[in-house]
């Protein structure tokens, strides 16, 4: 009876350990609709439903960016930006040129640190020629 009680309490904690070992994976990855055009590193990409996570879980420098339909990926470059506030929900900072646009930096719920994407050889010429021109927009993920 004794075994039987511990075979139980060790299921349950097998359970419990892989809930939440299931939440820790999905922390990093973000489904978000994106209702522009835009274009991220060198790669342009339709409006749509895209997934962004880290490439590996235990690293923050390679991230994609990917259509949900598998459609289309990409693999970008990304270094640590800080905030002095947690982010209360994910967001994408974009750049924006008249009706162009490139993902920035890519912010995660929780946490005080996001990743910033490098700037393309396309926005750079393009931040030189319209500097003036430039917006920032921001997108927040409203839930999975």
């Amino acid at each position: 009876m004794r075994n039987i009680h511990r075979a139980i309490a060790l299921s349950g904690l097998l359970v419990l350990l892989t809930f939440a070992t299931a939440l820790g994976q999905t922390d990093r990855q973000t489904i978000i609709y994106i209702p522009f055009n835009f274009t991220v590193g060198e790669k342009a990409f339709s409006a749509g439903k895209y997934v962004i996570e880290r490439n590996k879980k235990e690293s923050d420098t390679v991230w994609v960016v990917r259509r949900k339909d598998d459609s289309g990926a990409v693999f970008v470059m990304t270094r640590p930006v800080q905030s002095l506030d947690t982010q209360e929900s994910t967001r994408l900072v974009f750049s924006r040129y008249e009706d162009l646009y490139f993902l920035q930096e890519i912010w995660i719920a929780g946490s005080n640190t996001g990743r910033q994407i490098q700037t393309s050889s396309q926005e750079k010429a393009l931040d030189k020629a319209l500097s003036m021109k430039r917006q920032t927009q921001i997108l927040i993920a409203r839930g999975r």
